[in-house]
């Protein structure tokens, strides 16, 4: 693994190529048609319309021999998806800003699954700016932090077996925003275990691709054609205690 120092995205174009793609589907063209088709007296089911078409979206245009989509469970109520990347080792979760910048800061009785995820995942990487800890946001929110055995047993509940911490991956999240239907900013986010960014990258070239270049016979994820060192465009995102993008009320994400 590499170290602290030069810790960066193990960046797959292909699989990040499908993956926007497939939000941007959904954000833009699925879930605006069915807004417009099922509209009621209340729409209430709207807050999670989008990340329901991106789940959708991702089996359909993502999921491959080395991609997997992982189903979890919080609850009743809400299903979560992440995919995982076993060739390159890397797991992702996708998530507007609003929710990436309100997750340090939930807390239930038990952690939120961001937070176990980065704690499992990318508890040998450090980011900078430091601005709090996750035990910070708990003790000024007067929340009794949890522990380190919580946040583990708590991403076995999640995972499932599917992947373990020994096994050496990194979790990374794409965030987006979205206004009228259109993206207007996405990254790819790597956090260390208090959501500090170790590395960043801008995917906003890949927002509009042709998606006839993403289905041709010679897609491929493996190390010759997805170099991990090489350099993609990039415009880090710093995140702010408190910061609430301006989101149209019908596309907000939980």
């Amino acid at each position: 693994m590499s170290s602290i120092q030069n810790a960066k995205i193990r960046f797959n174009e292909p699989l990040i190529r499908r993956l926007v793609y497939a939000i941007h589907q959904a954000v833009s063209e699925d879930a605006p048609s069915f807004r417009r088709e099922h509209y009621m007296e209340t729409n209430n089911y709207a807050k999670f319309l989008n990340s329901d078409f991106i789940n959708e979206n991702l089996r359909k245009h993502v999921v491959d021999e080395n991609i997997e989509l992982h189903h979890f469970c919080r609850g009743y109520l809400w299903d979560g998806c992440l995919l995982i990347d076993h060739g390159h080792k890397v797991t992702y979760t996708v998530a507007t800003f609003a929710t990436l910048n309100a997750a340090p800061k939930k807390h239930g009785n038990r952690p939120y699954y961001l937070q176990s995820l980065l704690f499992s995942e990318n508890r040998e990487f450090e980011g900078s700016p430091k601005q709090m800890t996750i035990a910070d946001y708990c003790e000024t929110a007067g929340f009794v932090p949890f522990t380190d055995d919580e946040y583990v047993s708590d991403f076995d509940e999640i995972m499932q077996g599917a992947i373990t911490r020994s096994d050496g991956y990194c979790h990374y999240i794409v965030a987006y925003n979205v206004e009228r239907s259109e993206i207007t900013d996405i990254q790819l986010l790597f956090l260390d275990r208090d959501f500090a960014e170790v590395d960043s990258l801008s995917l906003m070239d890949y927002v509009t691709p042709d998606f006839a270049t993403l289905t041709e016979s010679n897609y491929d994820t493996t190390e010759e054609n997805t170099n991990e060192n090489e350099e993609a465009p990039r415009q880090p995102y710093k995140l702010r205690p408190g910061l609430k993008p301006a989101l149209w009320a019908m596309e907000e994400e939980a």
